[in-house]
Protein backbone atom coordinates (compact mmCIF):
# COMPACT_ATOMS: atom_id res chain seq x y z
CA UNK A 1 0.00 0.00 0.00
CA UNK A 2 0.99 3.80 -1.06
CA UNK A 3 -0.28 6.88 -0.86
CA UNK A 4 2.07 8.53 -2.73
CA UNK A 5 4.24 8.24 -5.67
CA UNK A 6 7.30 6.37 -6.07
CA UNK A 7 10.75 6.65 -7.76
CA UNK A 8 13.06 4.39 -9.72
CA UNK A 9 16.52 2.91 -9.32
CA UNK A 10 16.19 4.16 -5.29
CA UNK A 11 17.96 2.52 -2.22
CA UNK A 12 14.49 2.01 -0.32
CA UNK A 13 14.60 2.10 3.39
CA UNK A 14 12.38 1.50 6.23
CA UNK A 15 11.80 4.01 8.72
CA UNK A 16 10.17 3.66 12.03
CA UNK A 17 9.27 6.18 14.54
CA UNK A 18 9.46 5.50 17.93
CA UNK A 19 9.87 7.45 21.32
CA UNK A 20 13.11 9.63 21.19
CA UNK A 21 14.84 7.19 18.20
CA UNK A 22 14.53 6.26 14.47
CA UNK A 23 15.00 2.61 13.14
CA UNK A 24 16.38 2.08 9.77
CA UNK A 25 16.28 -0.58 7.76
CA UNK A 26 17.50 -1.28 4.20
CA UNK A 27 19.03 -4.09 2.14
CA UNK A 28 22.14 -3.93 0.52
CA UNK A 29 24.29 -4.49 -2.53
CA UNK A 30 24.31 -8.68 -2.25
CA UNK A 31 20.35 -8.31 -0.71
CA UNK A 32 21.01 -8.35 3.22
CA UNK A 33 19.47 -6.63 5.37
CA UNK A 34 21.12 -4.48 7.12
CA UNK A 35 20.00 -1.95 10.15
CA UNK A 36 20.35 1.33 12.35
CA UNK A 37 19.37 3.34 14.96
CA UNK A 38 20.18 6.52 15.92
CA UNK A 39 18.59 9.27 18.47
CA UNK A 40 16.88 12.55 17.65
CA UNK A 41 18.85 14.25 20.24
CA UNK A 42 22.00 13.17 18.65
CA UNK A 43 23.73 16.02 17.00
CA UNK A 44 22.97 16.62 13.24
CA UNK A 45 21.79 13.25 13.40
CA UNK A 46 20.09 13.10 9.58
CA UNK A 47 24.03 13.60 7.71
CA UNK A 48 25.75 10.98 10.30
CA UNK A 49 22.91 8.81 9.22
CA UNK A 50 23.18 9.64 5.39
CA UNK A 51 27.60 9.39 6.03
CA UNK A 52 26.77 5.66 7.52
CA UNK A 53 25.43 4.63 4.39
CA UNK A 54 27.92 6.58 2.10
CA UNK A 55 30.61 4.39 3.34
CA UNK A 56 28.68 0.82 3.29
CA UNK A 57 27.87 1.58 -0.29
CA UNK A 58 31.78 2.78 -0.82
CA UNK A 59 30.66 6.02 -1.82
CA UNK A 60 28.35 5.80 -4.36
CA UNK A 61 24.90 7.58 -4.47
CA UNK A 62 21.65 5.87 -5.07
CA UNK A 63 17.91 8.33 -4.75
CA UNK A 64 16.48 7.32 -0.96
CA UNK A 65 13.12 6.44 -1.15
CA UNK A 66 12.00 6.23 2.81
CA UNK A 67 8.68 3.61 3.56
CA UNK A 68 6.93 4.53 6.45
CA UNK A 69 3.75 2.93 7.92
CA UNK A 70 1.13 4.01 10.05
CA UNK A 71 -1.55 2.57 12.13
CA UNK A 72 -4.22 1.14 10.74
CA UNK A 73 -6.80 2.78 12.74
CA UNK A 74 -6.54 5.94 11.47
CA UNK A 75 -7.20 4.74 8.07
CA UNK A 76 -10.27 3.67 6.59
CA UNK A 77 -10.59 0.36 4.70
CA UNK A 78 -12.87 -2.07 2.33
CA UNK A 79 -11.97 -5.43 0.85
CA UNK A 80 -14.49 -5.65 -2.74
CA UNK A 81 -14.78 -9.46 -4.38
CA UNK A 82 -15.49 -9.09 -7.54
CA UNK A 83 -16.30 -11.56 -10.49
CA UNK A 84 -13.51 -9.98 -13.26
CA UNK A 85 -10.11 -9.08 -13.64
CA UNK A 86 -9.86 -5.43 -13.55
CA UNK A 87 -6.78 -3.39 -15.05
CA UNK A 88 -5.40 -0.46 -13.10
CA UNK A 89 -7.40 2.15 -14.30
CA UNK A 90 -10.70 0.03 -13.50
CA UNK A 91 -8.97 -0.60 -10.04
CA UNK A 92 -8.60 3.10 -9.64
CA UNK A 93 -12.27 4.28 -10.78
CA UNK A 94 -13.45 1.31 -8.78
CA UNK A 95 -11.53 2.83 -5.80
CA UNK A 96 -13.16 6.37 -6.16
CA UNK A 97 -16.53 5.08 -6.61
CA UNK A 98 -16.67 3.03 -3.60
CA UNK A 99 -14.99 6.11 -1.69
CA UNK A 100 -17.22 8.68 -2.55
CA UNK A 101 -20.32 6.06 -1.84
CA UNK A 102 -19.23 4.96 1.53
CA UNK A 103 -17.38 8.66 2.70
CA UNK A 104 -18.74 11.48 3.75
CA UNK A 105 -15.12 13.23 2.79
CA UNK A 106 -14.49 14.81 -0.27
CA UNK A 107 -12.39 13.02 -2.46
CA UNK A 108 -9.36 15.54 -2.53
CA UNK A 109 -9.15 15.11 0.88
CA UNK A 110 -8.15 11.90 1.05
CA UNK A 111 -5.01 9.91 0.08
CA UNK A 112 -5.79 6.24 -1.06
CA UNK A 113 -4.70 3.18 -2.84
CA UNK A 114 -5.31 -0.24 -3.22
CA UNK A 115 -4.36 -3.77 -3.20
CA UNK A 116 -5.74 -6.46 -5.98
CA UNK A 117 -5.07 -9.84 -6.16
CA UNK A 118 -6.52 -12.51 -8.60
CA UNK A 119 -7.99 -15.29 -6.74
CA UNK A 120 -8.86 -18.69 -8.72
CA UNK A 121 -12.17 -17.43 -9.04
CA UNK A 122 -12.57 -13.84 -9.43
CA UNK A 123 -10.94 -10.70 -7.97
CA UNK A 124 -10.21 -9.08 -4.28
CA UNK A 125 -9.51 -5.15 -4.41
CA UNK A 126 -8.70 -3.99 -1.01
CA UNK A 127 -9.08 -0.37 -0.68
CA UNK A 128 -7.34 1.95 1.90
CA UNK A 129 -7.91 5.71 2.42
CA UNK A 130 -6.33 7.98 4.84
CA UNK A 131 -7.61 12.06 5.42
CA UNK A 132 -4.53 13.66 3.71
CA UNK A 133 -4.61 16.29 6.78
CA UNK A 134 -3.75 13.14 9.37
CA UNK A 135 -1.26 11.54 7.02
CA UNK A 136 0.63 14.89 6.64
CA UNK A 137 0.07 15.35 10.67
CA UNK A 138 2.14 11.99 11.26
CA UNK A 139 4.68 12.60 8.44
CA UNK A 140 5.70 15.43 10.61
CA UNK A 141 7.54 12.77 13.65
CA UNK A 142 9.40 11.89 10.60
CA UNK A 143 11.41 15.27 10.44
CA UNK A 144 13.93 15.99 8.86
CA UNK A 145 13.41 12.46 6.75
CA UNK A 146 10.89 13.18 3.41
CA UNK A 147 8.12 9.60 3.65
CA UNK A 148 8.09 8.56 0.17
CA UNK A 149 5.78 6.15 0.80
CA UNK A 150 2.94 5.45 3.33
CA UNK A 151 1.84 2.52 4.09
CA UNK A 152 -0.39 0.82 6.86
CA UNK A 153 1.17 -0.89 9.71
CA UNK A 154 -0.56 -4.62 9.48
CA UNK A 155 0.89 -4.78 6.11
CA UNK A 156 4.57 -4.12 7.07
CA UNK A 157 4.00 -6.63 10.36
CA UNK A 158 2.77 -9.60 7.62
CA UNK A 159 5.60 -8.50 4.72
CA UNK A 160 7.84 -9.07 7.82
CA UNK A 161 7.03 -12.22 9.22
CA UNK A 162 7.07 -13.60 5.42
CA UNK A 163 10.31 -12.45 5.35
CA UNK A 164 11.56 -14.18 8.51
CA UNK A 165 9.81 -17.27 8.05
CA UNK A 166 11.37 -17.70 4.62
CA UNK A 167 8.11 -18.35 3.09
CA UNK A 168 4.71 -16.93 1.87
CA UNK A 169 2.48 -17.85 4.18
CA UNK A 170 -0.48 -17.26 2.80
CA UNK A 171 -3.16 -20.13 4.45
CA UNK A 172 -6.23 -18.31 5.48
CA UNK A 173 -6.27 -19.80 9.07
CA UNK A 174 -2.45 -18.43 9.91
CA UNK A 175 -2.47 -15.71 12.47
CA UNK A 176 0.06 -13.20 13.17
CA UNK A 177 0.38 -11.84 17.02
CA UNK A 178 2.83 -8.88 17.30
CA UNK A 179 3.98 -7.29 20.61
CA UNK A 180 6.14 -4.14 21.48
CA UNK A 181 6.18 -3.38 25.10
CA UNK A 182 2.52 -2.73 25.76
CA UNK A 183 0.97 -2.62 21.80
CA UNK A 184 -0.38 -6.00 20.38
CA UNK A 185 -1.80 -6.94 17.23
CA UNK A 186 -3.40 -9.52 15.49
CA UNK A 187 -3.31 -10.31 11.80
CA UNK A 188 -5.19 -13.15 9.61
CA UNK A 189 -5.55 -12.29 5.93
CA UNK A 190 -8.66 -14.19 4.99
CA UNK A 191 -9.34 -13.77 1.30
CA UNK A 192 -13.11 -11.71 2.22
CA UNK A 193 -11.58 -9.86 4.64
CA UNK A 194 -8.62 -8.98 6.82
CA UNK A 195 -8.95 -9.50 10.51
CA UNK A 196 -7.17 -7.17 12.85
CA UNK A 197 -7.15 -6.52 16.28
CA UNK A 198 -5.39 -4.17 18.57
CA UNK A 199 -4.92 -4.39 21.82
CA UNK A 200 -3.05 -2.58 24.96
CA UNK A 201 -3.35 -6.29 27.13
CA UNK A 202 -0.94 -9.29 26.29
CA UNK A 203 -0.82 -11.45 23.84
CA UNK A 204 -3.18 -14.12 25.33
CA UNK A 205 -5.70 -11.73 25.93
CA UNK A 206 -5.36 -10.55 22.71
CA UNK A 207 -6.25 -13.87 21.04
CA UNK A 208 -8.89 -15.01 23.18
CA UNK A 209 -10.83 -11.88 22.09
CA UNK A 210 -9.73 -12.07 18.61
CA UNK A 211 -11.44 -15.88 18.22
CA UNK A 212 -14.41 -14.75 20.50
CA UNK A 213 -14.79 -11.45 17.52
CA UNK A 214 -13.83 -13.79 14.57
CA UNK A 215 -15.38 -16.56 12.77
CA UNK A 216 -13.02 -19.34 11.59
CA UNK A 217 -10.68 -21.94 12.16
CA UNK A 218 -7.04 -21.54 12.92
CA UNK A 219 -4.68 -23.92 12.12
CA UNK A 220 -0.73 -21.62 13.04
CA UNK A 221 -0.67 -19.00 15.29
CA UNK A 222 3.15 -17.47 15.07
CA UNK A 223 4.45 -14.97 17.56
CA UNK A 224 7.14 -12.14 17.46
CA UNK A 225 7.46 -10.10 21.02
CA UNK A 226 9.58 -7.42 21.97
CA UNK A 227 10.82 -7.94 24.79
CA UNK A 228 10.67 -11.90 24.20
CA UNK A 229 10.32 -12.28 28.36
CA UNK A 230 6.82 -10.76 28.14
CA UNK A 231 4.42 -13.17 28.89
CA UNK A 232 4.76 -16.93 27.81
CA UNK A 233 3.76 -18.93 24.71
CA UNK A 234 0.31 -21.38 23.95
CA UNK A 235 1.76 -24.99 23.50
CA UNK A 236 1.13 -24.75 19.54
CA UNK A 237 2.00 -21.04 19.14
CA UNK A 238 5.58 -20.56 17.58
CA UNK A 239 7.85 -17.87 18.26
CA UNK A 240 9.65 -15.90 15.29
CA UNK A 241 12.84 -13.77 16.39
CA UNK A 242 15.24 -11.61 14.81
CA UNK A 243 17.46 -8.72 15.89
CA UNK A 244 15.78 -6.46 13.07
CA UNK A 245 13.58 -3.89 14.23
CA UNK A 246 10.40 -5.80 13.15
CA UNK A 247 8.19 -2.73 11.83
CA UNK A 248 11.42 -1.01 10.01
CA UNK A 249 12.07 -4.74 8.19
CA UNK A 250 8.82 -4.64 7.07
CA UNK A 251 8.63 -0.84 5.42
CA UNK A 252 11.85 -1.54 3.94
CA UNK A 253 9.75 -4.92 2.14
CA UNK A 254 7.20 -2.75 0.38
CA UNK A 255 7.09 -3.78 -3.10
CA UNK A 256 10.82 -5.82 -2.83
CA UNK A 257 10.27 -8.37 -5.38
CA UNK A 258 9.53 -4.93 -7.61
CA UNK A 259 12.64 -3.23 -6.52
CA UNK A 260 15.11 -5.78 -7.27
CA UNK A 261 14.10 -5.96 -10.83
CA UNK A 262 14.37 -2.15 -11.55
CA UNK A 263 17.76 -2.14 -9.68
CA UNK A 264 18.89 -5.13 -11.63
CA UNK A 265 18.34 -3.01 -15.11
Amino acid sequence: MQFSRKNHRTLQIGIHRKQGYFDFVWFDELEQPQCYQIFVNDKDFKNRFLQHLKIQFQGKNFPLQFVASISAHLTWSKVLMLPQLLNSQECHQQCKFVIEKELPIPLDELWFDYISTPLKQGFRLEITAIREASAQTYLQDFQPFRINVLDVVPHSILRAFQYLLNEQVRSENTLFLFQEDDYCLAICERTQQSQILQSHENLTVLYEQFTERFEGKLEQVFVYQIPSSHTGLLENWQRVETDLPFIALGNALWQKDLYQQKMGN
